[in-house]
């Protein structure tokens, strides 16, 4: 049994075709998954089963689960689990319904990124809900010779909480526990990385106000913030985004370490039901370019 993969954005993205529940055994079925996921980014398997078992199974393809820092929004029997949803669920702040917004790569914040990301649609609206995701490794590729010389060898400073507006509405100063706080320090990644597994150069920035990026260290704010601003505009350009519109049960799997997504949540009338599985995956530090 092979699989076969349908392109489905631009230059990336892959709809994985010739996959079954009953094939996750199958190590070829597996391997073919994995490169996939490699050589196209975002992947994307439709009619997932939409439980917690075959999810989590497919999950140890792409490394250990990092199930999430802020215990609330953790699956209540399988805490490898986040759930992401845009209803009042027990025991969340309203914030949280607004979860993923803003463009992002998942972790980035931590000194250990993640490397995966697998999100099965549960409960999708029949319109609206999407989410974007930006090619990062496609975005150095085409800047000019003069601006990679300029950024490869930058470092930048990352923290969850932060955010230049802290009266943001999805300010995360504004539900963070000490304790979650304590657990997500300042970190320093390279600007510019190089893929562990690929080699790819890939910019390892997002421009959002989640996205935790506090400025590049050794430049001025007014200096960081303009450079920032000008690689920002070019990596979400729309050459360089693909728009996933959820089916039920699409299982829609991603390198954080090639490329940025924001969901459309913050779009979306509370009575559109938008509840979704998550799994992220243990990564390692970024390796600079």
């Amino acid at each position: 049994m092979t699989v076969t993969v349908n392109i489905l954005g631009p230059g990336f993205v892959g709809e994985v075709m010739g996959v079954t529940s009953r094939l996750l055994d199958d190590s070829d079925i597996l391997s073919s998954i994995h490169a996939a996921y490699l050589s196209h980014k975002v992947i994307v398997i439709r009619d997932f089963p939409i439980a917690a078992d075959p999810l989590v199974r497919i999950s140890e393809l792409f490394g250990p689960a990092d199930p999430h820092h802020v215990a609330a929004v953790r699956h209540p029997d399988q805490p490898k689990i986040t759930i992401l949803s845009n209803q009042d669920e027990p025991g969340r702040k309203p914030e949280m319904k607004k979860f993923g917004a803003g463009w992002h790569s998942d972790y980035s914040y931590m000194r250990r990124p993640s490397n995966a990301t697998l999100l099965l649609g549960a409960e999708v609206p029949g319109e609206g809900g999407d989410t974007l995701f930006a090619d990062t490794a496609r975005a150095f590729d085409t800047l000019s010779d003069e601006m990679k010389r300029k950024i490869i060898g930058l470092k930048v400073r990352h923290e969850y909480r932060f955010t230049k507006d802290r009266t943001h509405p999805g300010a995360r100063w504004n539900f963070l526990s000490e304790a979650e706080q304590a657990a997500t320090p300042e970190v320093v990644h390279p600007l510019v990385i190089r893929h562990p597994e690929t080699g790819a150069h890939c910019l390892f920035i997002a421009p959002s106000s989640v996205s935790g990026v506090k400025g590049i260290v050794g430049m001025d704010d007014a200096e960081s913030d303009a450079l920032l601003a000008g690689l920002f505009a070019h990596m979400t350009s729309e050459r360089l985004v693909y728009r996933h519109k959820w089916r039920p049960g699409d299982l829609v799997i991603w390198d954080n370490r090639s490329t940025i997504h924001s969901a459309t949540t913050d779009q979306l009338p509370s009575h559109q039901v938008r509840r979704m599985y998550r799994i992220t995956t243990n990564g390692s530090e970024p390796l600079a370019a």
